[in-house]
């Protein structure tokens, strides 16, 4: 399904926007496409928490700025680039001028893109040049010279398709582990993934590093808060329900993990819901 383009005001600006489903080449693999231009006179400057997806963006000449290293420094410009795995929030910003592509991948499915090990990618902003080498440059242009959206999409399905289909291909025990992490919303213990996975905890901890970027543990605290945050931001539950539904220990737990995710709070994250 693709959705869009759809416009609006921005600050005083422009933005539009479209939305895309990945075609079932690599559906599960690529979340999500979101296409967007936007031209406003007002910067736009805000921080990124951890998520269980990873952000790939396309740029078409205008320039973003992240921190290099998530939560450390001064965000610096590129023009396309990946992030990877985090487990602290990035700085991100731009000029008000934006026009590419974000693709929402799976940490597998970015395993499978990128090939090297994954947590020499996490907490990390890195330039896509680095990671493709020229077809970066390739990708940017072909997608940028296509007629529409919907173009861009079904383009971008074919070029995920064909890097997928030669990089390296996820081992079962980490893919279980990583599904049932992830239907769980991050509530599971990694000892009960060790035995659903049937190997050691050294060797589960070794792959799932490598393919996923953090530790197990790591990740599955970065998809409970990501749930918990879901959950605040609809205006729903208090905070302390949200504690008990997403397994956190108690409301305090709950608070520790936005502080270090998101430098928030629940409570501030539940005003702010629309």
């Amino acid at each position: 399904m693709r959705v869009g383009p759809r416009r609006g005001e921005s600050a005083g600006g422009l933005r539009e926007w479209a939305d895309g489903v990945p075609g079932p080449a690599v559906r599960g693999r690529v979340r999500a496409y979101t296409g967007y231009r936007e031209e406003s006179p007002t910067p736009a400057d805000r921080w990124e928490a951890p998520a269980g997806e990873l952000i790939l963006i396309v740029g078409f000449g205008a320039e973003s700025r992240a921190q290099p290293e998530a939560g450390v420094g001064e965000p610096q410009a590129y023009t396309s680039f990946f992030a990877g795995m985090n487990d602290r929030p990035t700085r991100i910003a731009h000029d008000g001028h934006q026009f590419g592509m974000q693709i929402r991948l799976d940490p597998l499915g970015a395993y499978a893109l990128f090939g090297p090990p994954m947590h020499e990618l996490a907490n990390r902003t890195v330039e896509l040049s680095d990671l493709l080498g020229a077809d970066a440059e390739r990708w940017a242009g072909r997608l940028s010279e296509a007629p529409g959206w919907g173009e861009r999409f079904a383009l971008l399905d074919r070029l995920l398709a064909a890097r997928m289909a030669a990089g390296p291909v996820p081992s079962p025990e980490v893919a279980w582990a990583w599904r049932t992490m992830r239907r769980a919303g991050g509530a599971v213990r990694v000892a009960d993934l060790v035995t659903g996975a049937g190997c050691t905890h050294r060797h589960l901890l070794a792959r799932f590093r490598d393919q996923v970027g953090t530790a197990p543990k790591t990740a599955a605290r970065v998809l409970r808060f990501e749930r918990a945050a879901r959950l605040l931001a609809r205006g729903e539950p208090a905070p302390a329900q949200v504690a008990a539904v997403c397994g956190y220990a108690d409301q305090s737990h709950l608070t520790r993990d936005f502080a270090r995710f998101a430098a928030t709070t629940p409570a501030a994250v539940r005003r702010a819901a629309p």
